[in-house]
Parts: structure tokens; C-alpha cells; sequence
């Protein structure tokens, strides 16, 4: 009689993920940037010399600058990028940017949690995942439905790709959100979006929004495409 009641139990458990597997249709993707965006972070990107010391320490918006680039004669010296501060998040230099995070609670309250993608889509790598889970926990944002997607990368396409990807395999998406604080990404973001087709030919309505140095979101002609 045990046994038989162990297997009922497992065979209602498979049913019931089976169920929520199959209901699992999302509406809309918001995807918003960590540094500069949810927070005013306090990591240094570093200049190392090729014996190891710093030359120079950046902020992320600088290191962003095309004027601090490595030139090819530098890099074949041995000069490098030191990023390791950016695998964690200093909690006591970084500022909660409130003009994002609400809208970020917003998200996370409307409705149910199966209508709905959120994603913290960072130029970090997947090594800070904690990092940026133990900042949401001390501004208290719930964050056990947000994903958190580090793609180790400043490229504009790194996060065009994970964004086609999500699409591609959730085609039930109608509309996306994308915040960022560099204007190359929301750009791209854009530009990406508006051609973006899904299966049954619809196309995806959209919100980008440019994060400005005083945290506030600011949208350029043609960031964003709502229901007529």
C-alpha cells in the first residue's frame, strides 16, 4: 500500500510540472542593465603594465570611452585590462537607482510570474550572478524570479543575442523592455527590435530606454512601439 501510494505521489508531482511546463507562456521580456542602470556601481576596470602593476584605474563609463582603449602597440607590450573587481558587487560604494528599481518592482509585482521574463542582462560575466543577487537582497528586491545573465562583454551584439535567443525560444513574447545606460546598446537593442519578426508575423512591440548620468530614462525617436 506504501509503494502504491509513493508512485500516486510521483506520478501527481509529474503531472503537475507537466501542467506548469505547458502553461508557461509568456507575454513580455524586461530586460534591464545592472552597472549604471539598477545601481551606481563602485567598481574599477585596472591598466595593467606588463609586470603586473596599475597604470590606471577606470570607471566602467570610462573604460567604455574609445579614448581609453589599448592601443596595438600597448597590447603587444603587455599592457591588459584587469576586470576582477567586476566578479562581485560592493555593496557599500554601490547606489540604488530609484528611478529604475521601482519600475524594477513594478515588473516583479504585475501579475502573475508565468506572464512575464525579467533579466538583468550584464556586460559582467556570470561570475557575478551572487554578487548582484546579494545587491538585490540589500535594497530589498525579491529576485527569485529574475534572471541574471552575465554575457563578459561590452559588445552591443552580446546582448542583441541573448534577447533573439529568448525570443526564439518563447515565441508567445508580444512585447520587450530593455533599459540601459550606454547608448550603443540601446541603439543596437533598437534597431534589432524593430526588425525583429515572430512566427506568426506579428511584430514585437517594444520599449528601449537610455539610462542618463542622473539615473532617469530618457527615449530617443523610435525607442518605443506600443498597441495602436
Amino acid at each position: 500500500m506504501d509503494n502504491f501510494r509513493k508512485i500516486l505521489r510521483e506520478w501527481s508531482n509529474f503531472i503537475e510540472e507537466a501542467v506548469d511546463i505547458d502553461t508557461y507562456n509568456p507575454r513580455s521580456l524586461r530586460v534591464l542593465d545592472f552597472d549604471h542602470t539598477v545601481a551606481f556601481t563602485g567598481e574599477k576596470v585596472y591598466v595593467m603594465s606588463p609586470e603586473g602593476s596599475v597604470v590606471k584605474e577606470l570607471t566602467s563609463d570610462e573604460y567604455s570611452d574609445p579614448a581609453n582603449s589599448l592601443s596595438r602597440d600597448e597590447v603587444i607590450a603587455g599592457y591588459y585590462y584587469d576586470f576582477s573587481e567586476f566578479d562581485d558587487v560592493d555593496a557599500d560604494k554601490a547606489v540604488e537607482n530609484i528611478y529604475v528599481t521601482d519600475i524594477l518592482k513594478n515588473f516583479i509585482n504585475a501579475g502573475s510570474a508565468s506572464d512575464r521574463i525579467i533579466l538583468i542582462l550584464t556586460a559582467r560575466t556570470q561570475d557575478a550572478e551572487t554578487g548582484i543577487r546579494n545587491y538585490l537582497e540589500t535594497i530589498g528586491i525579491e529576485h527569485s524570479n529574475i534572471d541574471i545573465v552575465g554575457v563578459g562583454n561590452s559588445s552591443p551584439q552580446k546582448k542583441v543575442d541573448e534577447v533573439s535567443k529568448i525570443l526564439d525560444q518563447n515565441s508567445s513574447i508580444e512585447e520587450v523592455s530593455f533599459f540601459d545606460d550606454s547608448l550603443s546598446n540601446t541603439e543596437e537593442m533598437m534597431r534589432f527590435l524593430s526588425t525583429y519578426e515572430r512566427e506568426d508575423g506579428i511584430p514585437i512591440l517594444f520599449d528601449v530606454a537610455n539610462v542618463n548620468e542622473e539615473g532617469k530614462l530618457v527615449r530617443m525617436p523610435g525607442y518605443r512601439v506600443r498597441k495602436k
